[in-house]
């Protein structure tokens, strides 16, 4: 008897561990894969970039309020 419900229990943990079905992930909107990629405004971008007179690094002024441009900026 006591075999039989140690089985049951294993069998049962089983279940419980394999047999739960988890939802489908949803795509997030930056996972659209399907939008070209617009080559002309890329290359423009990247000539600008190339071209830019004074270069500076990511982290050259960063905290700087005058820099802030993002979303929530005054």
């Amino acid at each position: 008897m006591i075999d039989l419900i140690g089985i049951v229990a294993v069998v049962g943990v089983v279940v419980w561990l394999f047999g739960r079905r988890r939802p489908p992930t949803r795509p997030a909107p930056e996972d659209d894969v399907t939008t070209p990629v617009d080559r002309d405004e890329l290359e423009d971008a990247e000539r600008e970039l190339a071209d830019d007179p004074d270069p500076r690094s990511l982290h050259d002024g960063w905290g700087d309020d005058e820099d802030d441009w993002g979303p929530g900026a005054a």
